[in-house]
């Protein structure tokens, strides 16, 4: 661990790339060239240092603990180049080689260590050299940030003590990003950079051909991390003083947010009014700008859901605390305990008060990563246009989508000022909630700053999923804009391999079974077991019992090709192609779950498939339909055998009319049956049938004794 502090309550590095205010804190990267610099004789470094040296290179990137930064006023200094040799080396003429260099500072808590701690997996004497070399380092950052820092090797447990009592950020390295760390090599390349840039100046050529070249000295070698410092949450309950909950309506989300972000401040500035415009400026807004933005303290009332029926009232409170924030976390909390509020409308108070809680069950619904949002409480976009309406009460049409399309406009801008990274594939605006008893886009503009015309409810989808909490718009920081997250749970999903193959019945059945192991892979739990919603078979591994089929049904489909090229592969849940079978919110979560996390698939002679893409079968689709035709892709296999001197062809269409009852299907006016063919001694017949039904049904329609392998597909017709 070593410990680093800068003598001064500020910081102009600004190469570093951490969240939050310029270049703070310094990254590792930084520390270890501040640390070579120390340990340094003039061009020196002694045998053991560069052996530690080395070693921590070799080390994982360390965890970084940080008090908050702000950054400052930007000023501009114009200083001598050191280029006077091309003004021929006349000190009068230093003016004309002056250049511009930007400084912007970060202030920070100087009372408060950075601290950088690496994970040792035992004892090690280059440890103790890194301590003694931090005891030399003179400065962090610039040159003038001077600074000095204390090393010491401590055990995990006081290392992990003295990260969770720092008072800052703990900010723990990642994948791919932009924050420098050391790497092999970095070491060497930094003594190559300091040769360099004392040998700048190259003579080339003899006589009058002789030329001074300059030559810039080679870069540095660093790597570079991605260092994560989620916002710090804080969570409370709306109670009255008999602990029942206090439930506030929805569309009086943005008013109660006010007054508790009001209340909350008031506190604050009460016992430390030194800090009042801080407070203002980072929890109201009041004053705030462009570059407060990510210090911003953020409050979100979160409606109750988790069922259509339930009622979408606020009864809890979500502060968030951006790591870049310099208020406290437990200032915070100490602010918004016990606070009420009043309507900002009447002005009378609200009757509960918050009350801290550690149960975020309920808000973490709203951080879960999906593909489609929709809001709970109107987005206010940045560019609202008035609503025009005729003198008769009506809109035109035109008029209506005019608007739409301006509103969609926007939400591409509130997107980009919430720091969205995703593009969305698809916008839906209108006024009327998404929920069965939400509250208008119009009911909540009651109390707040905004045009009923600039609010609507938005409905977003992504291709690639997008992590919560999602909350956009003007009022995103006062309860307005909050998404849910509804990732559509699919039914039937597909995997395009992406080239065509022609096999015959046994490679298919092959390649399915290839896919259900794949599955099961993927579905296994700790304990090595697999339920039976992939398996097929109870806990104790007997097959399932008779019934309804509780397992996934595979199959390879051609798609929409004419032809029996196999195109893609298929899964679907069980009560999707038997209707009788019970919908399991639980099931469908783990089927979706496990489903879309196939990316590889080994499947033996036929090849190895990579980066496979779950796609979602809807309406349309020839597996899905809806139609009242429907012509067999695969051969149907009766579920009976055929008795000696039975007719097959009779056989065949009674049990397909009774597999279709079975499942849930109305019983089909017609049966076809083609390419029929069965045993010398009977068995189960199997044949290419085509069905047609009196009235459209949806699909997949998947029947027959095999139809868990891919036996008895159908594809809708047109």
């Amino acid at each position: 661990m070593v410990a680093a502090r800068l003598h001064q309550d500020r910081y102009h590095g600004e190469d570093d790339r951490f969240e939050g205010a310029g270049g703070w804190p310094p990254s590792p990267g930084r520390l270890f060239q501040a640390l070579v610099a120390g340990a340094a004789k003039g061009a020196n470094l002694l045998p053991e240092d560069m052996r530690a040296l080395k070693w921590l290179e070799e080390l994982e990137p360390p965890l970084v603990a940080a008090v908050p930064g702000r950054r400052g006023r930007a000023l501009q200094l114009f200083v001598p180049n050191n280029d006077l040799d091309a003004k021929g080396g006349d000190p009068a003429r230093v003016a004309e080689i002056r250049v511009a260099k930007n400084w912007r500072p970060v202030f920070f808590d100087s009372n408060e260590p950075v601290l950088y701690v690496w994970d040792l997996e035992r004892e090690s004497p280059e440890a103790e050299r890194i301590c003694e070399i931090a005891s030399c380092l003179y400065q962090l950052g610039r040159g003038i940030d001077m600074a000095w820092a204390v090393g010491e090797v401590t055990e995990r447990s006081e290392a992990v003590s003295r990260l969770m009592s720092h008072p800052g950020v703990v900010q723990t390295p990642g994948t791919s990003g932009e924050t420098a760390v050391p790497r092999s090599g970095t070491l060497d390349s930094l003594v190559g950079r300091y040769v360099g840039k004392r040998r700048r100046l190259r003579a080339e050529g003899r006589g009058r051909k002789a030329r001074l070249l300059f030559v810039q000295p080679p870069k540095a070698v660093f790597d570079r991390r991605a260092y994560d410092a989620p916002p710090r949450q804080l969570h409370f309950e709306l109670r009255l003083p008999d602990g029942r909950f206090a439930p506030c309506p929805l569309a009086s989300a943005a008013p109660l947010s006010s007054g508790l972000l009001a209340a909350a401040t008031g506190r604050l500035q009460e016992s430390l009014p030194g800090r009042s415009e801080e407070f203002e400026r980072l929890i109201r807004g009041r004053g705030a700008g462009p570059s407060d933005l990510v210090q911003r303290v953020r409050l979100l009332p979160i409606p109750s859901i988790g069922s259509p029926h339930a009622d979408p009232s606020i009864r809890r409170v979500l502060v968030e605390i951006p790591s870049s924030c310099p208020i406290r976390v437990d200032d915070l909390a100490w602010a918004f305990a016990g606070v009420g509020a009043y309507d900002s409308r009447t002005g009378e108070p609200w009757s509960g008060r918050l009350a801290s809680t550690s149960d975020g069950r309920m808000a973490e619904r709203f951080m879960a990563a999906a593909h489609s949002f929709r809001s709970l409480t109107a987005v206010a976009l940045p560019r609202a246009s008035r609503r025009r309406i005729g003198s008769d009460g009506r809109k035109p049409a035109a008029e209506r989508s005019r608007e739409e399309l301006g509103a969609v406009s926007s939400v591409f801008q509130a997107l980009r000022h919430a720091r969205i990274q995703g593009r969305p594939s698809g916008v839906r605006v209108q006024k009327e909630p998404f929920i069965r008893r939400g509250a208008r886009a119009e009911d909540f503009a009651a109390g707040v700053r905004f045009s009923k015309h600039a609010l609507w409810h938005v409905e977003l989808e992504f291709s690639e999923p997008v992590a919560g909490p999602l909350v956009i718009g003007d009022g995103r920081f006062g309860g307005l804009g909050l998404m849910e997250p509804v990732d559509r749970q699919a039914d039937v999903i597909a995997f395009d391999l992406g080239r065509e193959f022609h096999l015959d019945s046994a490679g298919r059945v092959a390649l399915v079974g290839y896919l259900r192991r794949a599955l099961m892979a993927l579905a296994r739990e700790r304990d090595g077991g697999v339920g039976p919603l992939f398996s097929g078979h109870e806990l104790d591994g007997r097959p399932l019992g008779a019934g309804h089929h509780m397992h996934v049904f595979l199959a390879a489909d051609c798609g929409s090709s004419p032809d029996e090229a196999i195109r893609r592969l298929v899964v679907a849940a069980p009560w999707a192609a038997d209707r009788r079978a019970r919908r399991r919110w639980n099931d469908v979560v783990r089927f979706n779950a496990v489903t879309r996390r196939l990316r590889v698939l080994r499947a033996g002679a036929v090849g190895r498939f990579e980066c496979l893409a779950a796609e979602l079968v809807t309406d349309g689709d020839p597996l899905v339909g809806p139609s009242c035709s429907w012509i067999g892709q695969t051969p149907y296999v009766a579920t009976r055998n055929l008795r000696r001197g039975q007719d097959a062809t009779a056989l065949l269409r009674g049990d397909v009319a009774k597999e279709c009852v079975r499942r849930g299907l109305p019983v089909p006016s017609e049966v076809e049956v083609a390419h029929l063919r069965s045993g010398p001694r009977g068995g189960r017949p199997a044949a290419r049938v085509n069905l047609r039904f009196a009235t459209a049904i949806r699909g997949p329609v998947l029947l027959g004794r095999e139809s868990h392998t891919g036996g008895g597909l159908f594809h809708a017709v047109r």
